[in-house]
């Protein structure tokens, strides 16, 4: 008998996994693959703001960011944390520049250090980035993290607290008693829990559809390259203006193509040297091979900013699911048609950031009945009828 079984091994499940042991629960983890096989296997780990809508989800941010000064220290291992290494969205035209603008203001109002920047600004603390832009929104402090290292260090540092993993595991069922949840069903045999939290990212749909319950979270491909490491190029992680019209004025948007790819323009220069190149958002259910068509429009897209990458050489591509809500926001919290049924999913692109604060207001709210930042507007029951 378990406190608490978290069903998914990911970056979220970890940090959930390691709040609830520091607090002298038993828990046990589920995980079909191995640790941080899914989103944070699959990303460039960076950690700001900037990128997230003003209001609650901003506030959220603000606070998990913040939790990142202390982090590796807290952990005891080297998560190739950089603070300050800087976030940049180039913008190609005065229309983008005003939606930034706009937005920047409010981020301004949340205290956040964002501003608008000239392209000749932007040029001097990206030399590699053309001139042939309108300007950039900048962010001095955003920074960036390794999302693997991430991972095994809140998967290390839960199990020094005593709590047990269980991989290669595939959940079937839950079992159900007088309304509330008792346990898990896998194929591996049954384990009895009053509380089970559903932390499976972009499968937490399909999860909870095995309880009875519909969680409208699902899969949202991203196709990524890695080149061969190079000089240093840049410090800041950058993603075109697109990315940030897509997520939130997606109405904008008129071309077909660039709408069904979700296709914007993402680069982050790794520790190794390699660059990190993404920035496609495609519905493509649980399909997760490369498609030409999306490298063709990746590649074109950040040449169209980085001219001089012409000749690096791609040594791989591979790609990744984001879980995708309606509202772009994450499910925390009890499902209220099902008790003891926790959810901490449905981050898309924010897991990295916003697990340092999932894991312990999850935890909290288990162990002590109520948070330390109100999740209210999370809540997973929002959707409800």
């Amino acid at each position: 008998m378990y406190d608490v079984i978290v069903v998914g091994g990911g970056i979220i499940g970890c940090s959930v996994a390691w709040q609830l042991a520091k607090r002298k629960q038993r828990v046990l983890v589920i995980e079909r693959t191995d640790v941080a096989s899914g989103s944070a296997g699959a990303t460039d780990g960076f950690v700001g703001c900037y990128t997230k809508k003003p209001g609650p989800q901003l506030d959220l941010a603000i606070k998990s960011v913040q939790m990142f000064d202390t982090l590796q220290e807290e952990l005891g291992e080297d998560i190739a944390y950089q603070r300050g290494a800087g976030g940049m969205q180039p913008v190609e035209d005065q229309t983008q520049w005003d939606m930034l603008e706009k937005t920047a203001q409010l981020q301004q109002q949340h205290g956040l250090d964002v501003r608008m920047i000239s392209a000749q600004e932007a040029h001097k603390i990206v030399p590699g980035l053309s001139t042939d832009i309108h300007g950039a929104l900048y962010c001095p402090d955003a920074g960036k993290v390794n999302p693997m290292n991430l991972s095994f260090a809140y998967c290390r540092a839960a199990r020094k607290y005593g709590a047990e993993f269980m991989n290669r595991t595939l959940v079937t069922g839950f079992l159900i008693e007088d309304g509330r949840v008792r346990g898990i069903q896998t194929e591996k045999g049954i384990f009895y829990a009053d509380v089970i939290v559903n932390a499976c990212g972009s499968w937490a749909g399909k999860v909870a559809g095995l309880a009875g319950l519909d969680m409208p979270i699902k899969p949202r491909k991203g196709q990524l390259a890695v080149t061969e490491p190079i000089g240093f190029y840049m410090s800041p992680t950058i993603q075109c203006a697109r990315y940030n019209v897509i997520k939130f004025h997606p109405e904008t948007i008129k071309d077909e193509t660039v709408l069904r790819l979700g296709s914007s323009m993402n680069i982050a220069q790794t520790e190794e040297g390699g660059l990190l190149i993404g920035g496609t958002r495609e519905f493509a259910g649980f399909e997760g091979e490369n498609t030409l068509e999306a490298i063709d429009t990746m590649m074109k897209r950040v040449l169209r900013f980085f001219p001089g990458l012409k000749d690096v050489h791609v040594i791989r591509y591979f790609s990744g699911f984001r879980p995708y809500t309606p509202d772009g926001m994450p499910l925390l919290g009890e499902v209220q048609a099902l008790p003891g049924f926790y959810m901490a999913a449905g981050h898309e692109g924010d897991g990295i950031a916003l697990s340092p604060i999932t894991g312990q207001l999850i935890a909290e709210l288990i162990v002590d009945g109520r948070c330390s930042h109100d999740i209210t507007p999370f809540s997973p029951n929002r959707f409800s009828a």
